[in-house]
């Protein structure tokens, strides 16, 4: 379109191949043709500027937008990782967007990609954008030789081919053979093959053995996978076959429920996994077929055994941190336990020694009393009083203050306040 736009300069292209694709364009009128050979020409037509026009437009956009995401990316990792954004429904499309031209971005960390999550309440929403982990990049697609033909079958493809479901006679071989090769690379890298019912899991239905022709086990990932023949474009289109029906002893025309063969094959992974958008499908087409895309396949289950570790890693981490959290928690609560225990010591001896205080207050106070009484009678009751005191022994108080006055004035003050409180005749006594 740009070639002929500029006037079909020469020496731009070499042979006539590019009348072809010039042909291609005039018959969508784009473009117009005239003459042969050496004078053959072609002209831009209005319909053809408008589109070049929109083409240009849309490379500027690109780059536009390709600008802003490594613009955005250089603001990213200059705030540490974690940047405030706009977000909500009406930020979705672009936020979508963003995240595109950030995956095509030759700035990202290799390994990451672009996540903006909601961080905020109902009531104050927040959003932050932040790197997360992004496995794909950490894998490649190794080859995945297929034989042209099969002496000895691996054990699981044997089973398959001995026991098939779900693919035509006719092209059972062919399955066998795509079995065999999945299953002999991946016994080469080290992986363990065997079929699903050796598996068990645990579902709403109680135990039970995974579903499929193959499990591929890595590590702690095991990965089931079934191969099936798809049915013909549209699956309910069927063939009329005649069937002779006994009561009205007549023919008539009803659907074929027999299956058709097409010869295309599929492999699925059989259990729920969140691919984030990869794909869990894989079958012939026009584009590819199955044998081709093996490796995509055994890169899926690497991928997702990298996925599952770190979750299982970052589970453990999480789990080690709230276990952390929690002594934390339980040695400040020792230690507020501690306080309130001393602190509540602290207030029953401070109370005691204020009463012992008190006490002292009151023996003296009467001894000075009696030192000055010229009651002959009062002083002998006051004196037999304080012997008594004296003489009295009583559990000691819980102080444990050290004491300002003898061991008698204690017992005494101790007694007196018992007394005093039990209604003790103290009127004249102080």
């Amino acid at each position: 379109m740009k070639w002929v736009n500029d006037g079909c300069p020469g020496s731009t292209f070499e042979g006539y191949s590019h009348r072809i694709a010039a042909r291609a364009l005039a018959d969508d009128r784009y473009i117009t043709i005239a003459g042969k050979g050496p004078s053959w020409t072609a002209t831009i037509t209005q319909l053809g500027v408008e589109l070049l026009n929109s083409i240009d437009d849309s490379e500027a956009c690109n780059r536009t937008r390709q600008s802003e995401a490594d613009l955005f990316i250089q603001k990213l990792i200059a705030a540490g990782g974690v940047l405030e954004v706009d977000g909500g429904y009406q930020h979705m499309a672009a936020n979508d967007a963003l995240i595109r031209d950030v995956m095509k971005s030759a700035l990202r960390p290799k390994g990451y990609k672009l996540e903006i999550t909601s961080v905020g309440s109902w009531q104050r929403p927040k959003y932050e954008a932040h790197w997360a982990r992004h496995f794909p990049d950490d894998v490649d697609e190794r080859p995945v030789p297929v034989p042209d033909s099969v002496a000895k079958y691996h054990p699981v493809a044997k089973v398959f081919r001995d026991s098939t479901k779900g693919v035509s006679k006719e092209h059972v071989a062919l399955a066998a053979k795509l079995l065999h090769a999945l299953s002999t690379e991946s016994a080469a890298r080290g992986y363990e093959v065997t079929l699903p019912s050796s598996h068990k899991r645990t579902n709403s239905r109680g135990i039970t053995t995974l579903d499929g022709d193959i499990a591929i086990t890595i590590g702690t990932t095991i990965v089931a996978l079934e191969i099936r023949e798809l049915p013909p474009n549209g699956g309910a289109a069927r063939p009329y076959i005649p069937k002779y029906n006994s009561r009205n002893q007549s023919w008539t025309l009803v659907n074929n429920i027999d299956f058709i063969s097409t010869g295309r094959l599929q492999l699925e992974l059989t259990q729920k996994y969140a691919t984030n958008g990869r794909q869990e499908r894989f079958r012939d087409g026009k584009r590819q077929q199955l044998d081709t895309a093996l490796p995509a396949i055994l890169r899926e289950i690497e991928i997702q055994h990298l996925e599952k570790e770190w979750k299982r890693e970052q589970a453990r981490l999480k789990e080690e941190e709230t276990q952390r959290r929690w002594e934390a928690a339980m040695a400040r609560a020792r230690i507020r336990i501690q306080d309130h225990h001393k602190a509540q010591q602290l207030k029953i001896q401070a109370d005691a020694w204020a009463e012992a205080g008190m006490l002292r207050r009151y023996a003296d106070a009467l001894q000075a009393r009696l030192s000055s009484e010229r009651d002959a009678a009062l002083v002998n009751r006051g004196l037999s009083w304080l012997t008594w005191l004296e003489t009295t022994s009583m559990p000691r108080i819980p102080c444990s203050a050290p004491s300002r006055f003898p061991s008698w004035q204690t017992t005494a003050m101790k007694t007196l306040f018992r007394f005093s409180t039990a209604g003790a005749p103290t009127d004249r006594m102080g």
